[in-house]
């Protein structure tokens, strides 16, 4: 693992508020989300050359030989029941995470774990976004930060009582301008709605059970319906 302090000072430093916290407007919001989009950028130009480099763990979704006999001793009728029976009745969810497999790059450092508690606002004297955790990244496919970015807006929008997609094209039109390489797939977008919905079903909730299974259920359809446009639909954003 790493903590190379150049990466934490262009990435931004440690300040403001998680993600999770921050509530605005649609235009503020949507500020937030493109300063964002221009930091995971910066994180993911980061020269390769000067600082000694590790490989970040690959997703443990694309292991499903180590994960789902873990699942598979989760009691009946449990979250992780409902991950493990989505994916081994779904072709198309197990050709993504083959896909995603083969595809993933080394050539880039990532964060690997972006979430809205890894992510730091700053409002004053500047919008300014930084990360935390970055001691799990290190070289891996930066497309998996920019799924998992995605993945992170369309959690919190219910939050922020918004609409995901406008908030998710300010992300991408910050990573692009800012250089960033990645590019969404249907696949890799596929594989991380299904980590996200392992997420959910270990996380506490402070919902009731009902919701908390729609919110499974949300994600898995979610994971579903990306995994059914793979190998027609290369690339999305």
């Amino acid at each position: 693992m790493f903590t190379p302090s150049e990466i934490v000072a262009q990435a931004g430093q440690f300040g403001g508020a998680d993600l999770a916290q921050q509530r605005g407007t649609l235009a503020e919001l949507a500020q937030i989300c493109q300063a964002w989009g221009a930091a995971i950028a910066t994180l993911h130009t980061l020269s390769t050359r000067r600082l000694p480099a590790s490989l970040a763990p690959r997703p443990r979704v694309l292991s499903p030989r180590r994960l789902m006999p873990l699942m598979r001793d989760a009691a009946g009728g449990s979250g992780y029941a409902a991950v493990l029976e989505a994916y081994e009745s779904s072709p198309d969810l197990r050709a993504a995470a083959i896909e995603v497999d083969q595809r993933w790059t080394e050539q880039h450092w990532i964060h690997g774990n972006l979430s809205a508690s890894t992510v730091m606002v700053e409002e004053q004297p500047a919008l300014r976004v930084s990360f935390l955790d970055l001691e799990s990244g290190g070289l891996g496919d930066p497309t998996w930060d920019l799924a998992s970015a995605v993945d992170t807006i369309t959690w919190l929008c219910p939050r922020w009582h918004a609409v995901a997609q406008p908030l998710v094209d300010y992300l991408i039109l910050g990573y692009r301008r800012a250089g960033g390489p990645g590019r969404l797939y249907p696949a890799i977008q596929a594989v991380r709605a299904l980590a996200t919905a392992i997420w959910v079903a270990e996380s506490p909730q402070e919902r009731t059970g009902q919701e908390a299974q729609e919110e499974l259920e949300l994600w898995l359809d979610r994971a579903r319906a990306y995994a059914a446009r793979v190998g027609w639909l290369m690339a999305v954003a």
